[in-house]
């Protein structure tokens, strides 16, 4: 079907029910179902372990730089007498080229600052929040989405704020982010901020609201509300003078002997009044900041990296999966070229989840070749047989497991 710009390549069905749809589908006798059902679990645990030392690594990079960690450093006698000795700190370029291969592999794509400025004038428009970050501030920043969505939010109408009504408005299905901000001055409180990396994962987060989420966002008042914190003061102010004006007019100078404590007491009594609907306005205007945000995060830190590699091992494994079964089932005996695979299986996915995709047929096709269950024959494709594939799958994790020592017992 080509290639669809509002679709995305991510499969949104769980692994396990897209493997219970297949074995119910494939109309295969008892033996060689069990035998299917065997083959796509070894499918799914070799693919779980190519993405377990990926995983590891990162996390060991991601360690030198997480706010939440509270590990301790190794410490080796060695260090101690020489402080060279001590284990070496990852760099923030390799940690950036990993999150961003990860983020890749779960099929996010990137964004750039100038969305941010856009999304920053329509929190304003929308919702009533005028939300302003500073680009300079930020030392390293990432930004990722994937899936184009509508939310339901409530916009915010100063001329009728009776109305309840929510309205579709632009969004991202998930959002990602790796932000570090830029050393500050040393008397900063906050300067110890700098040396970490901030992770964090949004779902279903309306793109004006996007400017709420970095560190350092500033609510600014809008003008009406601006407005209805000056105009005390300045009416206020305004009617001290004239009464002033009035009585030196009628009486004299000696009129304005007695008023000089009230007139202080009044210019206080209007600036503390301002002042106090400032701060106000201003704690409201975070708690509905907060307030938005708060359900749309997903997880922060070391817990994003852990929930991206899963999806991206999920996505490679639904991906292997469903190109297999439809080359196996499906295609005729000489097999199909690589469009008409990837034509068949978005039909086939959408008659059976009624939900639309754009199957990923560069990536399926690589990650079948990689685990050698395709034969290629002048650019056509075929799945090898249900035993043979099995056999293959099986001694690639024996091999797994003996290359990287691990004498759990098979689980197959």
């Amino acid at each position: 079907m080509g290639n669809y710009r509002h679709l995305e390549h991510t499969i949104l069905v769980r692994k396990g029910d897209l493997v219970k749809l297949i074995l119910n589908d494939c109309g295969f006798d008892v033996s060689l179902k069990k035998n299917l059902a065997l083959l796509l679990e070894t499918l799914s645990s070799l693919l779980f372990m190519e993405f377990a030392k990926p995983l590891e690594v990162i996390k060991s990079e991601y360690y030198f730089f997480d706010p939440d960690s509270n590990y301790l450093p190794l410490v080796t006698k060695q260090s101690h007498l020489d402080p060279s000795a001590q284990e070496p700190v990852a760099s923030l370029d390799t940690l950036e080229a990993g999150f961003i291969k990860l983020l890749e592999h779960a099929n996010f794509k990137r964004l750039t600052w100038e969305n941010v400025h856009k999304w920053e004038q329509d929190s304003s428009k929308y919702w009533g929040l005028n939300v302003q970050i500073r680009q300079e501030e930020f030392d390293r920043l990432l930004m990722y989405y994937r899936g184009d969505t509508f939310v339901l939010r409530r916009p915010s109408k100063w001329w009728a704020p009776w109305k309840q009504d929510k309205v579709p408005t632009p969004g991202y299905s998930r959002f990602a982010t790796f932000v570090k901000t830029k050393k500050k001055n040393h008397h900063d409180a906050n300067s110890v901020l700098s040396d970490h990396v901030f992770l964090k994962l949004f779902k279903d987060i309306p793109k004006n609201e996007i400017p709420m989420v970095f560190p350092g966002a500033k609510v600014r008042l809008n003008r009406i509300d601006q407005s209805m914190i000056s105009y005390p003061i300045v009416t206020g102010i305004g009617l001290v003078f004239y009464n002033v004006i009035i009585s030196f007019l009628k009486v004299g100078i000696v009129a304005l002997v007695g008023v000089t404590w009230p007139l202080a007491l009044a210019f206080g009594g209007y600036g503390y009044r301002s002042y106090y609907n400032y701060v106000t306005k201003r704690q409201n205007y975070d708690l509905r900041m907060i307030k938005n945000l708060y359900f749309q995060l997903l997880d922060s830190n070391s817990g994003v990296i852990s929930r991206l590699m899963d999806e991206a091992e999920e996505q490679q494994s639904r991906e292997a999966i469903l190109g297999y079964y439809c080359l196996l089932k499906y295609a005729p005996e000489k097999g199909w070229a690589s469009q008409q695979l990837d034509d068949f299986i978005e039909l086939f996915f959408t008659q059976h989840f009624v939900k639309k995709i754009d199957y990923d047929i560069v990536d399926g096709i690589k990650k079948l070749q990689s685990l050698e269950l395709v034969e290629e024959s002048g650019m056509l494709f075929k799945a090898i047989p249900i035993e043979d594939a099995l056999k293959k799958l099986q001694a690639k994790w024996a091999l797994q497991v003996s290359e990287q020592h691990l004498f759990s017992k098979h689980p197959l």
